[in-house]
């Protein structure tokens, strides 16, 4: 009888180490999610670095820019010819447009090196020619005025810092001197003679002017038919503005590209008032934006797309997404084969893996972002494969989550490059994930006795 109850107390205490076990697991398990939890908090931390760092040399890069298109020569906007009357302050000033303005121009790109920075400028040369006539509804006041003032014909450019050579001016045929052009703020001006366009005919032009700038070259449709055919030695043009190209072949040593614009397609008419030219400028941007004036300009933008701080700014969106699963696969492990990983090793893992983007900044300054995420990726897996593989006493382990850490930033990085489908495909993404932990969690005792 004594033995019986002998080994009935022992069962029973049994039981209960068991069970404290058992509450020990649950109690260790809880305890570790909080600090899981806690540690990602922490996280954040060298996460709003990075992506301040990122701010910054974006930042520095557009500072460079800018001083290196300040002294090159900034974006061009060819606007006219036009012929300007002069009148009374009461009158006010107005231009007449071309009938016809028919632009031919060639670019030719080359980089500028500003410290670890390469910027895109060109060299363009660019014709105008033409031919003015009488608009049939001038009203009676602006048609005296033709009569009885001297007149200047004028081409406005963003800015003749650009200019890399005298014009060249040619009215009805006869060439101008280099003495008889005149220089205003951005405009280049000439005398002109009316009497042929007075008498009912045409005024012919032919101007060629040699400039240089960056970023975009723009023309403004001043004719009441306007053509432009553009040839470049640029492979990635961007067309801007309020028209597109009516033809274009983009090829791997340039492009080719025509427009075709009628007075009725513009917000404006073939005679203005100054105070509407005067509004027709370039500002901020690729398109005009003036009073009442609408955005009537067009062009190419000729500049390398250079997008390593945006593709990297998006890159570390993720990071979060990166941190979480590897911490959920090394709890799963842990877990499952009773390994205990210590809480400073789950901070440094987090660390690793907030260092494949400061990696992937760097690189990517100096190499393609191609190959500044492979380098990143490659540096960021083996580490975490040879440190996890360590501190579980297993290198299959260590490979198994490297295999997965590989496979995720693959499939970041084609998220980076469909812009357009990145929701669709990251979202279908992060539900196979969420499928995957689901699954391997059921294979966790998390009551185990």
């Amino acid at each position: 009888m004594e033995q019986m109850i002998n080994e009935q107390n022992v069962q029973t205490e049994k039981n209960m180490n068991a069970q404290a076990t058992s509450n020990d697991r649950r109690e260790n398990a809880g305890v570790k999610l909080l600090i899981i939890s806690l540690l990602c908090l922490l996280l954040l931390v060298p996460w709003f670095f990075i992506r301040f760092t990122i701010s910054e040399r974006n930042s520095t890069e557009s500072s460079a820019e800018q001083e290196v298109y300040s002294k090159w020569g900034g974006q061009q906007l060819v606007k006219g010819p036009a012929i300007r009357v002069s009148g009374t302050k009461d009158e006010g000033n107005f231009l007449l447009l071309p009938e016809t303005l028919d632009i031919t121009s060639d670019a030719s790109c080359r980089s500028l090196n500003r410290g670890i920075y390469d910027f895109t400028v060109y060299d363009a040369e660019v014709v105008l020619k033409g031919h003015f006539i009488m608009p049939k509804n001038m009203p009676a006041s602006q048609f005296n005025r033709l009569m009885l003032n001297c007149w200047n014909m004028e081409v406005e450019l963003s800015s003749l810092k650009g200019l890399t050579d005298n014009p060249t001016v040619k009215i009805d045929g006869k060439e101008l001197t280099p003495q008889d052009i005149t220089f205003s703020d951005s405009r280049l001006m000439w005398r002109v003679n009316l009497n042929s366009l007075l008498d009912g005919g045409s005024l012919e032009y032919e101007i060629t002017i040699k400039l240089r700038g960056s970023k975009s070259l723009n023309y403004l449709p001043t004719g009441n038919t306007t053509n432009v055919k553009m040839t470049s030695d640029c492979a990635t043009p961007s067309f801007c503005g309020n028209f597109l190209p009516t033809e274009r072949d983009v090829r791997n040593d340039g492009f080719d590209a025509e427009w075709k614009v009628l007075a009725i397609n513009r917000s404006f008419s073939q005679i203005v008032t100054e105070s509407k030219w005067r509004n027709m400028n370039l500002r901020g941007g690729y398109y005009l934006e003036g009073e009442d004036s609408g955005d009537d300009s067009f062009g190419v933008e000729l500049r390398l797309p250079v997008e390593q701080y945006q593709q990297n700014e998006r890159a570390v969106k993720y990071a979060y997404l990166i941190v979480l699963l590897t911490f959920a696969i090394v709890f799963f492990m842990e877990l499952r084969r009773e390994c205990p990983i210590h809480p400073v090793q789950y901070l440094l893992v987090g660390i690793a893996i907030m260092l494949f983007y400061t990696l992937l900044l760097s690189f990517s300054e100096h190499l393609s972002f191609l190959v500044a995420y492979i380098i990143a990726t490659v540096m960021t897996v083996a580490l975490l494969t040879f440190y996890l593989g360590g501190i579980m006493h297993d290198k299959k382990v260590g490979l198994a989550i490297g295999g997965v850490l590989t496979v995720c930033y693959i499939f970041i990085y084609i998220l980076l490059q469909i812009e357009s489908y990145a929701l669709l495909v990251g979202s279908i993404g992060l539900f196979a994930v969420l499928a995957a932990a689901m699954a391997a969690s059921r294979k966790v005792e998390w009551y185990k006795k």
